[in-house]
């Protein structure tokens, strides 16, 4: 076998396995037999070599779905073996004819119509088991806990054709509980050999989070930079990812927008309208400031058709009711680290680039650009940014 079978695939086989077999009792009747009956033990892994291999050719001359009729037998006669102790030994002369058929009512449903006998049902006693539903759950185990994407979803034209292969459902029932536990981990190793894998793209190492970790991480305070200015670069950065359709307007954190014919901090156009307007305060906002902060929003919202913003630190509950009922938008902290988290690495780098231009055209500071571009450095050390600064540090 050449397939490598991880510690997790051990583990999911394992638990697929356990709903049909009782580690414990299988643990006993294997040691019994390794002690009492060697000769036994022997004929025991031919019987399994000899199944697995008649497995594997079923499965390169007919298709990947007779290995799961195959498995579909062992895991069916192990239920029965739960009503019937007579199966949990080895028994090397068994024969389908003879033996098995007398001992158990047949009963053959067509799996469309309830009629003739499409697949294999046994009873012994009041306790009956079906290949189909067995097929089904081998079914779901390769496709959703494998990821083996090319199992079939035919199950109904395997289990019709059962009888084809009664050497390999008489080899289940002539193992014992453990013989047929070995058998079943063997033809599963096989499939997870032959069928194929389904592959989840992974990127090594993972995309960074760079505007997120500016977010969260980045210092907004510095003797070099006028108050409150890296927030509002950040809020920049944030409207050139979020609304990149929009032409923004923006100027310096302490000129005022009324002299720059603006309306808040960022505003956003297209063409001669104006769609967004966004005003930016790395402050707690509650109702004892709201309108010294905020009220210029308040009247655009009330009096225009602008979708008005306030992006804040924070907002207190009572002040956020406040803005909404005034129809301002409130976009806080918390609400752009979820809203982050679901931005992938190329629009987070939009939003930082945004940010980097900011400061360094709109602003104007070069020192506070180099001072995030080394923050950057280390959150997203290929950044094409940092090509800036490795500029400034020759010149």
């Amino acid at each position: 076998m050449s397939v490598d079978i991880t510690a997790d695939e051990e583990e999911k086989i394992d638990e697929f396995l356990s709903d049909y077999f009782d580690v414990e009792r299988d643990q006993r009747l294997l040691e019994y037999t390794e002690q009492d009956d060697d000769e036994s033990s022997v004929g025991e892994a031919d019987e399994i070599e000899e199944l697995v291999d008649r497995t594997r050719n079923i499965y390169d001359e007919r298709g990947k779905g007779y290995l799961g009729l195959a498995l579909s037998f062992i895991l069916s006669v192990e239920d029965l073996s739960q009503a019937d102790p007579w199966l949990a030994d080895f028994h090397p002369d068994l024969d389908w004819e003879d033996d098995i058929l007398p001992r158990y009512e047949q009963k053959g449903v067509d799996y469309r119509t309830g009629q003739n006998i499409d697949t294999l049902s046994l009873r012994y006693n009041d306790h009956e088991v079906g290949i189909r539903g067995r097929i089904n759950d081998i079914g779901d185990f390769f496709h959703q806990t494998m990821s083996r994407t090319n199992f079939p979803n035919a199950p109904g034209h395997y289990t019709g054709n059962w009888r084809d292969h009664i050497e390999v459902l008489e080899s289940a029932f002539i193992l014992s509980g453990p013989g047929r536990r070995e058998a079943a981990e063997r033809i599963i190793e096989l499939g997870l050999d032959r069928l194929q894998s389904k592959d989840y793209p992974k990127r090594e190492p993972a995309f960074s989070q760079p505007f997120l970790e500016v977010l969260n991480d980045y210092e907004r305070k510095d003797d070099n930079e006028m108050g409150g200015l890296a927030y509002q670069a950040m809020v920049y950065g944030y409207a050139t990812a979020e609304w990149p359709h929009l032409s923004l307007r923006a100027s310096g954190v302490r000129t005022g927008s009324s002299r720059q014919h603006r309306f808040g901090d960022i505003d956003g156009y297209h063409g001669p309208d104006l769609m967004i307007s966004v005003e930016a305060k790395d402050r707690v906002i509650d109702e004892s400031n709201i309108d010294t902060e905020l009220g210029t929003m308040m009247k655009l919202a009330e009096r225009s058709t602008t979708i008005s913003i306030a992006a804040c630190r924070e907002v207190e509950a009572d002040a956020r009711e406040t803005l909404q009922d005034e129809g301002v938008k409130v976009i806080t902290d918390k609400d752009l680290r979820i809203q982050l988290r679901t931005w992938d690495y190329h629009k987070q780098n939009v939003a930082l680039q945004g940010m980097v231009h900011f400061l360094e055209h709109i602003e104007e500071n070069p020192t506070a650009t180099r001072r995030l571009l080394r923050f950057v450095e280390d959150v997203d050390p290929n950044n094409s940014a940092l090509a800036h600064l490795e500029k400034s540090a020759e010149d």
